[in-house]
């Protein structure tokens, strides 16, 4: 693995969901890479799907651990058995060469009303079984805040006052930002660097904590539904017993009081006395 995450790393989140190999995780501090599973995506991307997530650039190069092409794309092949990747694959060792094969899966593929399931609801789908119902979690992924890299900020050059559009990920210590206009130069000191990665994780928290919420208060509701529908069923079950008694009754009076033909009669006497 030649791919880490500094000490300034500021808890987003974002480099997480991006890396193909499930290499990255929550550490304390920080976020930390597992050198045994990653790849710096190779066999996926031409460039390190972390560090271009990355709102403030802690995904480096290790000096200290470099590896090469054959090794990493020796460690997707183990980490993906269920993947073709073929004589040409995504790598950033290649970055800049005519389109490579895209790897293939080994599985049968998904039909497109399938893909578009699996895309659209990552839990069970909503299925009825007997007296219960279960409906699974709502996927909220269409719901997410933009990665944090794709956040664009306006600066306004202090020289001639005019605004500007610039990437979250150029907010860092030290780097130097030119105003397009009149191409005066502008330091990025601490306080800015501190005060835009505080609004960022400040903003993700608080959009984390709602999305939680709210899948809590539906499943909650899941449950009150989940009831409701097992005391109807119930209900249900004993009003069927009711008609299935009241048919019967129904059909065997209908049967017993039948007069058939030759049925014998009670004879009356002339007088109509009985």
């Amino acid at each position: 693995m030649a791919t880490m995450i500094t000490s300034d790393c500021i808890n987003c989140g974002a480099c997480e969901p991006e890396c193909p190999n499930n290499a990255i995780s929550a550490g304390d501090p920080v976020y930390v890479i597992d050198p045994l599973l990653c790849t710096e995506c190779v066999g996926f991307h031409d460039y390190e799907a972390c560090a271009a997530v990355c709102p403030v650039d802690v995904c480096v190069t290790d000096p200290n651990n470099i590896e090469t092409e054959e090794a990493l794309i020796g460690r997707a092949k183990k980490l993906h058995q269920e993947i073709e990747f073929g004589a040409q694959f995504e790598s950033r060792f290649r970055k800049g060469e005519s389109q490579p094969d895209k790897p293939q899966s080994s599985k049968p593929a998904a039909s497109p009303s399938a893909a578009k399931t699996s895309a659209a609801v990552s839990e069970p789908a909503a299925t009825a079984k007997g007296a219960g119902v279960d409906l699974g979690k709502v996927d909220l992924t269409s719901l997410a805040l933009p990665d944090a890299g794709e956040w664009e900020i306006t600066a306004q050059c202090f020289k001639c006052g005019e605004q500007y559009a610039v990437s979250a990920k150029r907010f860092m210590i030290g780097n130097v930002l030119f105003c397009p206009h009149c191409f005066k130069s502008m330091v990025i000191k601490d306080d800015l660097n501190f005060r835009i990665r505080t609004a960022l994780k400040d903003s993700y928290d608080e959009w984390s904590k709602r999305l939680e919420a709210f899948q809590a208060r539906r499943e909650e509701e899941i449950k009150e539904f989940q009831q409701k529908l097992k005391n109807d069923l119930k209900a249900l079950e004993g009003e069927r017993e009711k008609t299935i008694q009241r048919v019967n009754e129904q059909l065997n009076g209908i049967a017993v009081s039948y007069k058939a033909p030759g049925k014998p009669s009670k004879k009356r006497s002339m007088f109509g006395w009985g």
